[in-house]
């Protein structure tokens, strides 16, 4: 059995999509971009980071303030956004096996603080916050030395093939989730070490783990 679960928050626990999706849009205008459609929201899915910033033509240098820009009018709507059925059982029940459960995110650490609040749930072991999309895969190795983890207890779950990415890069298993930003056939190219189609399934795998 996996020791230790670290979650990725957008997208796995947290259905943000919907509000992100809607901010996203209105804050491209900012930079001469057309109206993007619903449809065009629902292509993004099948690509990773890189391939969005070359499909808008978006200057890389320019990512970073889009992104802040997004996470800052996200917090206005943080009650607004719902977890994602089953969840929250989930995560009790993984506590409830004694496994330790942590979160490292590439949201900021005030939006999962008062979402994890205002919904009332459990406690994790810690939050880690790297702004940086591009620099998950290191933080995820800094995560793991930090805690004095080892790496065949550690599990790393997210829903973008970047996650599968990082998780690979810090030398760990991933379980990639379907009920979030990446597409399932997307994410099964990225060879997963387990694909999970709901929290029920997640949480069956990850308590037999041997």
């Amino acid at each position: 059995m996996k020791k230790i679960v670290i979650f990725d928050f957008d997208g796995t626990i947290a259905d943000t999509f919907p509000i992100s999706s809607e901010i996203f849009k209105d804050v491209v205008k900012d930079y001469g971009y057309e109206d993007i459609t619903d449809e065009d929201i629902q292509k993004l899915r099948d690509m990773s980071p890189l391939q969005i910033i070359t499909h808008f033509k978006f200057p890389i240098w320019k990512v970073p303030e889009l992104l802040n820009k997004v996470r800052e009018k996200t917090y206005n709507y943080v009650k607004q956004i719902k977890p994602f059925k089953g969840i929250k059982e989930m995560l009790i029940g993984l506590q409830n096996k004694n496994i330790k459960l942590g979160i490292l995110t590439s949201n900021s650490k005030k939006i999962v603080d008062f979402f994890l609040k205002y919904k009332e749930f459990p406690e994790f072991e810690f939050i880690e916050s790297e702004l940086n999309i591009f620099k998950k895969p290191a933080h995820l190795k800094k995560v793991i030395s930090k805690y004095k983890y080892k790496k065949d207890e550690v599990i790393y779950v997210g829903d973008e093939v970047r996650d599968i990415e990082a998780a690979k890069h810090a030398g760990i298993d991933v379980a990639a989730v379907t009920w979030g930003y990446n597409k399932k056939h997307i994410l099964q190219k990225s060879n997963p070490t387990i694909l999970a189609n709901s929290p029920a399934e997640l949480i069956k795998f990850l308590s037999t783990w041997t």
